[in-house]
C-alpha cells in the first residue's frame, strides 16, 4: 500500500515543512484540505509544496464543484501539475466546510457526477461544455487523474462508475471497507464495464499510535468529529441502532466555525461509548501491532492508499507512526 498524509492549517510554511518530512520518509502523497474560511489556500499551498519536494504526489483532498467551478479548478490542477512536473492527483468530493461557510449546500450525486466525468474530460485533453459555452483546456499538459470522495452507497457507484479512483470516507474498519465501501465501488465499476481492480482505492483514515486506543482516539477526537459529522448528516442508519440518537445530536451540535478545532464545543457532548464506535469505525488508532493488524486487513480486501489525518501534533505523531508502525512490516515505506 501507499501511504499519505493530510494537512489543514493556517501557515504555508508549516505544510511546506511537512511536505519535506512526508518524502523524507519516503511517503507517497500530502492531500492537503479546501476550506478557505479556516485554512490556507489549496492551491497556494499545494504550489509551495511542490517547489519545495522532488518525488512527493500533491493532492488536493478534497476540493469540490461549488465552491470552485470545475472550469477554475481544472486549470489550477493543470498549473500545479506544471510546476509539479506532473506529480498531481485530483481529489473531489460533494463539499462540506467550504460549502457551507458561503451558504450553500454540498453537490448532489448527479452534480458530483457531472463535474467529475468534465473534470476527467478536460485533464484529458477534450472539449466540454459550462452553461452551452464550450470550453478546453489550455494550460493542459498531461492527461490527469480525478478521485472521487464518497461514503454513502449511491455516491460510491456513482464514484465506482466515473472516477479514476475513489477516497473512501466511511471509516477504515475493515468489515465497512468491504460492505459499505468496495461491494458498492464495484457495482458501480462494472457498470462501466470496468472492475474493482480498475480503480485505485484510498480510505481516509484518522490515525495515531499510543498505548491504548482510548488514549490515541482521545487525541483524534477533533479529527475524527467533523468525519463523523459528514457521514452521518443525512442518515445514521448504516450505525448501530444504540448510537444513533447520540449521532443526530453530534450532528445538530457540529459547528462549521469550529470545524476541526481541538476546542470544539461538539467534542464535549459526545459520550465515551459513542468515542469508542467512532474511534473502532473511523480511525486506525492504538498500539503499533493493533495498527498493523488493521493495515493488513485493509491490504488485504484490496485497498491501495491510506490518506493518514493525524492529531494535532501533527509531524511528531506522523514520525512516531512511521517508526513505530510501519518501520520493517512490509506495509509501506520503512
Amino acid at each position: 500500500m501507499k501511504f499519505g498524509g493530510f494537512v489543514a492549517t493556517d501557515s504555508v510554511a508549516d505544510a511546506t515543512e511537512y511536505a519535506r518530512s512526508l518524502e523524507r520518509w519516503g511517503w507517497d502523497t500530502l492531500w492537503a484540505i479546501d476550506s478557505q474560511q479556516l485554512y490556507t489556500d489549496l492551491y497556494v499551498t499545494l504550489t509551495a509544496c511542490a517547489v519545495a519536494t522532488d518525488e512527493l504526489t500533491l493532492a488536493p483532498g478534497i476540493t469540490n464543484p461549488k465552491s470552485r467551478h470545475p472550469s477554475v479548478t481544472a486549470n489550477a490542477i493543470a498549473s500545479l501539475d506544471q510546476v509539479a512536473d506532473g506529480r498531481t492527483v485530483l481529489g473531489i468530493g460533494a463539499g462540506d466546510s467550504a460549502v457551507y461557510s458561503v451558504g450553500e449546500q454540498p453537490a448532489t450525486v448527479d452534480e458530483l457526477a457531472e463535474s467529475a466525468e468534465k473534470l476527467r474530460r478536460l485533464l484529458r485533453g477534450e472539449e466540454v461544455t459550462f452553461g452551452g459555452e464550450p470550453f478546453r483546456l489550455e494550460s493542459r499538459q498531461r492527461d490527469g487523474t480525478v478521485y472521487v470522495a464518497a461514503e454513502g452507497p449511491t455516491t460510491l457507484r456513482m464514484a465506482g462508475e466515473v472516477a479514476d479512483g475513489v477516497i473512501f470516507g466511511g471509516g477504515p474498519n475493515p468489515d465497512t471497507v468491504e460492505t459499505l465501501g468496495l461491494a458498492n465501488i464495484r457495482e458501480g465499476a462494472e457498470r462501466a464495464g470496468r472492475s474493482l481492480g480498475d480503480l485505485d482505492i484510498v480510505t481516509l483514515t484518522p490515525t495515531c499510535v499510543a498505548e491504548t486506543r482510548a488514549e490515541a482516539v482521545e487525541k483524534l477526537k477533533p479529527v475524527i468529529e467533523p468525519i463523523a459529522y459528514h457521514n452521518f448528516s443525512f442518515s445514521v442508519e448504516d450505525a448501530p441502532s444504540d448510537v444513533r440518537d447520540d449521532l443526530r445530536s453530534l450532528v445538530d451540535a457540529h459547528d462549521m466555525q469550529e470545524h476541526g478545532d481541538e476546542a470544539a464545543a461538539a467534542l464535549d457532548d459526545i459520550g465515551e461509548e459513542v468515542w469508542e464506535y467512532l474511534g473502532d469505525r473511523f480511525a486506525i488508532a492504538g498500539p503499533p501491532e493493533a495498527c498493523r493488524e488493521r493495515l493488513r486487513a485493509l491490504d488485504e480486501r484490496g485497498v491501495d492508499h491510506v490518506m493518514c489525518l493525524f492529531p494535532p501534533e501533527r509531524t511528531a505523531e506522523n514520525e512516531r507512526f512511521h517508526e513505530e508502525v510501519l518501520a520493517d512490516a512490509d506495509l509501506g515505506p520503512a
